[in-house]
C-alpha cells in the first residue's frame, strides 16, 4: 500500500502564548447613528467648492487682511458696503473733492506733467541706480571707442608706461580703490618680484580636517613641538582609484640628527659606494646617515583642484648689497658670501590644492595593502647633474634675462616661417634637445 507524502512536511506550526488575562466582562457593542452620505466619495464636493466664492478683502497698501465682519452683507454676497458709489454729493469736506477728479481730465486739457519717478523713502536707492546706470553707459561708450593695439611694440610700451606712471605718482597720495576703505593710506611700498629661490619647486596647498598632531587613540594626550611637525612627510598612494596619503613624523630626540643630515648631504660618489657595500652585506644604518620616521595616520584625498589665484608670498624687509636689477648675470665667485635679497615681496604660485579626510585606523590583521610602511629611513644626498640642469631650466624664466629674448625669437620665427641659421625648424630643434635629454 503506497503512502502519499504530504506537501506540508517543511511547515512548522508555531504557537505563541498569550499571557494577557481575559477581560472580566463581556464586550459591549454600541449603536452609533451616522449619516449614510458620509460614506460616499469626497469628490462630489469638488464642484461645490469651485463654485463657492469666499469673500476676501486685502488692503493693497499694507497687505494686511481686514475684518470683514464690520461690513454688512459681505457674507451674503452683497458687496455694496465694500464698493460705495462715487457720489460727489456725499462728500462734505471740500479738501476731499479733489480726490473725485477723473484721472484723465488733465490729459484732455493739455500735455500732462511728467510724473515723479521716485518717492521720498526710495531716493537713496534711486540715486544709486541712476549713478550706476550712468557709469555703465559711460563704460560702454568707452569700450566702443577704445581700439586696442595688440602689436608687440604697443604691448611693450604699455607695460613700460605702467612703471612710469607708478614712479610719477607719489605713494603718499595713493588711495585705496575700495570706496569703503578710502581712509587707508600707503605706509610702505614693496616691489613684487618672482621668488627665484622657490621658483623651481612645486608647492601644494593641503587642507587638513584638524591641526596635525601626534595624538592617537592609544595616546590622545601626546604632544609634539612645532619643529617636529614642520619636518612631517606625506607619502601619496593610489589604492583602488582612490588617492590616500600617509603621515610620517620623526622622533623628538632625532631632530638634531635630522638637521645635521640635511646640512651635510651625501655626495653622488659616496652614495654609489654605499650601494655597492650594501649589496656586499653592509649595514645601511652605518653606511648611510639617516633618521627614522614613523607612520602615525592615513588621510584620504576627498578633493583635488588646480588653484587659479593662490600664491605663496615672502616679505623681505631688509635689503642687502644686491643690485637693483635682480635679473643681472653677474658671475660671483663661490668663495664670496651670498648676496642678500633686495627689499620686496617675492611670490610663487601654488600648483595644486587638496583637501584631506581622516580614515579609520586599521589593525595589522585588517590591513589589505601590500605596500604599507610603518617606518621609513630618511637621509639626504646631493642632487645629480640631471636634476641640477632641470632645476636650472625651470628657473630660467625668472633668473635668465636672455630667456625672454630667446622665446620671442622662437615665436617670431614660427610666425614668419623663418628657420634658424642651421636650416632646422624650431620644432626640430626642440625635438633634438629632447632626444639629447633622453640619451642622458
Amino acid at each position: 500500500m503506497s503512502k502519499k507524502s504530504s506537501k506540508l512536511d517543511l511547515l512548522v506550526r508555531v504557537r505563541f502564548e498569550n499571557p494577557l488575562p481575559d477581560l472580566p466582562f463581556p464586550p459591549k457593542l454600541l449603536n452609533v447613528s451616522t449619516d449614510i452620505q458620509r460614506l460616499g466619495e469626497p469628490s462630489y464636493l469638488n464642484q461645490l467648492a469651485s463654485t463657492t466664492q469666499f469673500p476676501m478683502l486685502v488692503d493693497s497698501e499694507m497687505g494686511m487682511p481686514i475684518d470683514l465682519n464690520e461690513f454688512d452683507g459681505v457674507w451674503d454676497g452683497n458687496e455694496a458696503a465694500l464698493n460705495p458709489p462715487t457720489d460727489a454729493s456725499r462728500v462734505t469736506d471740500a479738501a476731499d473733492l479733489a480726490l473725485l477728479t477723473p484721472l484723465r481730465l488733465a490729459a484732455a486739457n493739455g500735455p500732462s506733467a511728467p510724473k515723479a519717478s521716485e518717492v521720498s523713502w526710495m531716493r537713496n536707492s534711486s540715486y544709486i541706480q541712476r549713478r550706476n546706470g550712468a557709469v555703465k553707459r559711460r563704460e560702454m561708450a568707452l569700450k566702443k571707442e577704445e581700439i586696442v593695439d595688440a602689436s608687440e611694440a604697443a604691448q611693450i610700451i604699455a607695460i613700460d608706461k605702467t612703471f612710469a606712471d607708478l614712479r610719477a605718482e607719489p605713494a603718499e597720495g595713493m588711495k585705496h580703490p575700495d570706496p569703503k576703505r578710502k581712509h587707508l593710506r600707503v605706509v610702505e611700498t614693496y616691489d613684487i618680484l618672482p621668488d627665484d629661490d622657490a621658483w623651481s619647486n612645486s608647492y601644494l596647498m593641503i587642507k587638513f580636517p584638524e591641526r596635525p598632531s601626534v595624538a592617537t587613540s592609544s595616546d590622545p594626550r601626546a604632544q609634539a613641538s612645532s619643529e617636529r611637525l614642520s619636518r612631517a612627510i606625506l607619502r601619496p598612494i593610489v589604492e583602488d582609484d582612490q588617492q590616500i596619503m600617509e603621515y610620517f613624523l620623526p622622533r623628538e630626540e632625532d631632530l638634531g640628527q635630522l638637521s645635521n643630515i640635511l646640512e651635510h648631504p651625501m655626495s653622488e660618489e659616496a652614495l654609489t659606494e654605499m650601494y655597492e657595500k650594501v649589496e656586499e652585506g653592509g649595514d645601511v644604518d652605518e653606511l648611510f646617515p639617516n633618521t627614522a620616521y614613523e607612520r602615525l595616520r592615513t588621510y584620504e584625498v576627498v578633493g583635488q583642484t588646480q588653484p587659479q589665484k593662490e600664491v605663496i608670498v615672502t616679505f623681505v624687509e631688509e635689503g642687502g648689497d644686491e643690485e637693483e636689477d635682480m635679473f643681472g648675470d653677474d658671475d660671483d665667485d663661490e668663495d664670496q658670501p651670498a648676496k642678500k635679497k633686495r627689499k620686496g615681496v617675492y611670490f610663487k604660485e601654488v600648483t595644486m590644492k587638496a583637501q584631506l579626510r581622516k580614515t579609520r585606523a586599521r589593525g595589522r590583521d585588517e590591513e589589505t595593502r601590500t605596500d604599507v610602511w610603518d617606518k621609513v629611513r630618511v637621509g639626504a644626498r646631493e642632487p645629480s647633474s640631471n636634476e641640477v640642469e632641470a632645476r636650472a631650466a625651470a628657473l630660467q624664466p625668472v633668473a635668465d634675462p636672455e630667456w625672454s629674448e630667446e622665446q620671442l625669437r622662437i615665436m617670431r620665427s614660427t610666425d614668419i616661417g623663418d628657420a634658424p641659421e642651421d636650416g632646422r625648424s624650431p620644432d626640430s630643434e626642440v625635438g633634438h634637445l629632447l632626444a639629447d635629454d633622453d640619451r642622458d
